[in-house]
């Protein structure tokens, strides 16, 4: 649906004075019905489409009935947007028109006003004296129409799935946990502070709107080095669904950080949300649905890159990971294994696991892999190989597994910025180690390729 609510605001904005309405109504065999001007009536004798001004709080459509139905008596008909016209009326008044169409079978009466003296249907190439901006609007559409397939913005608007829209932030605290807040509609719903564009509004405008109305904050006074900018985190487009049933595109902005002085101003609505947390994106995990996770790793990704990337959900096949495991062997039959710091809001803290991580822009698996192991032990792998995805239980959401066999020595091996160390170790003794349950899967596999090389150092 046009919303002309909102194109009418913006002609006023851009110095409109008079908001106008036209309808060029075409018969079966293309040709244009032309009214004329009775000769009591301003610019007598002047050959026109039917039009005129829209009355005080009259919607743009309804008053290009009315006018149509005044002047030509012709009524019920489907009516098309088809563009707008600025002129000047004889006042000097500047006047935007919105330009209608309809067809009509051949022959169909008309029954003029007492404004008008007569009608004929008109060739478009063959008008009768009619003002320039008209002629250029009839020539101009039926040009258009002459296109295989085109149609009018009205027409055509209606064939096509038209999504909605929503803005909104994403805020973090100092430790770089995620703020959610818990929807008093759905409880296990977690929503970032924004909501669906209204008329009139912008994906920014509304994500603005939303946080004061939701979080009882005006960001951009909170933190307007970050939110003024309106950076941009990422674009997602949604595919309709259950939850909902039409196409949506959504605009994540920065939010930019809340301190706990910030935090304590936080006023929430309860008709919307009943709660708000921070919290690390591993925690998120076990407050979410598979499909509501996937869309914060996705966009925590997009935050991290400092480019806004393009999203998609679901998730094409070839693209569906945010994380990568990573299990190097050498010709010895030792595993590659890393120890992980122990704190609040790491996975496997304290744990000795493979190397592994999240990815980063727009990386493939492989290219993360190389990345995390680069990274956290200073090598550098070729040959990988994909091994089996995980199973849903085994605490690796949207996880590939990959495997590369490594042939450098192990003094090579440096610990990166993550972990607490790393060391090759035999196979038959990694479960002594205090490991993650998934390596009782993994172990199987490596142990029956242990004498099949995949990779060797540049």
């Amino acid at each position: 649906m046009i919303d002309f609510q909102v194109l009418t605001e913006l002609a006023f904005r851009e110095g409109v004075e008079r908001i106008g309405v036209g309808v060029v109504v075409r018969d079966a065999s293309g040709r244009i019905l032309m009214i004329r001007r009775a000769a009591h009536d301003v610019l007598p004798g002047l050959w026109e489409y039917p039009g005129g001004g829209v009355e005080d709080g009259e919607p743009v459509p309804a008053g290009a009935a009315r006018e149509l139905a005044e002047e030509t008596g012709l009524t019920g008909l489907p009516l098309e947007y088809a563009r707008y016209l600025d002129l000047s009326n004889q006042r000097g008044l500047r006047v935007r028109q919105f330009v209608f169409t309809a067809v009509v079978p051949d022959g169909t009466p008309v029954v003029l006003s007492p404004d008008h003296d007569g009608h004929q249907w008109a060739d478009p190439e063959r008008l009768p004296p009619t003002g320039e901006g008209q002629r250029t609007v009839i020539e101009w559409l039926t040009g258009r129409l002459a296109v295989p397939g085109w149609r009018p913005a009205g027409g055509y608007l209606t064939t096509i799935a038209r999504p909605s829209a929503y803005g909104c932030f994403l805020v973090t605290d100092p430790q770089g946990r995620v703020l959610g807040m818990r929807s008093a509609v759905d409880p296990g719903v977690w929503n970032f502070p924004g909501g669906n564009v209204e008329p009139g509004e912008t994906p920014f405008t509304t994500a603005l709107r939303e946080a004061r109305e939701e979080l009882g904050l005006d960001l951009a006074a909170e933190n307007p080095e970050t939110v003024t900018r309106g950076r941009l985190v990422a674009v997602i487009h949604e595919q309709a669904g259950t939850e909902q049933p039409v196409p949506a595109c959504g605009f994540v902005f920065d939010g930019g950080v809340l301190t706990r002085e910030k935090q304590a101003r936080i006023r929430l609505d309860p008709a919307e949300h009943t709660e708000w947390r921070f919290e690390t994106a591993h925690d998120w995990h076990a407050r979410m649905t598979p499909a509501r996770y996937q869309r914060l790793r996705q966009v925590l990704r997009a935050h991290r890159s400092g480019v806004p990337l393009y999203l998609e959900r679901p998730v094409p096949a070839d693209d569906d990971f945010e994380g990568v495991l990573v299990f190097v062997t050498d010709r010895a039959g030792r595993l590659l294994m890393n120890l992980r710091e122990d704190r609040p809001g790491m996975a496997w803290p304290g744990y000795w696991t493979p190397i592994g991580g999240w990815r980063e822009t727009d990386e493939s698996a492989r290219e993360s892999a190389v990345r995390e192991v680069r990274e956290e032990a200073g090598i550098e792998i070729t040959g990988l190989r994909p091994l089996p995805d995980p199973d849903d239980d085994l605490g690796l959401p949207l996880t590939r597994v990959l495997h590369a066999v490594w042939d450098g020595p192990a003094g090579d091996l440096r610990l990166g910025d993550e972990g607490l160390a790393v060391r090759m170790v035999p196979l038959d003794e990694v479960l002594d180690l205090k490991v993650p349950p998934y390596l009782r899967r993994y172990l199987p596999l490596l142990a029956a390729e242990a004498d099949q090389p995949t990779g060797s150092t540049p």
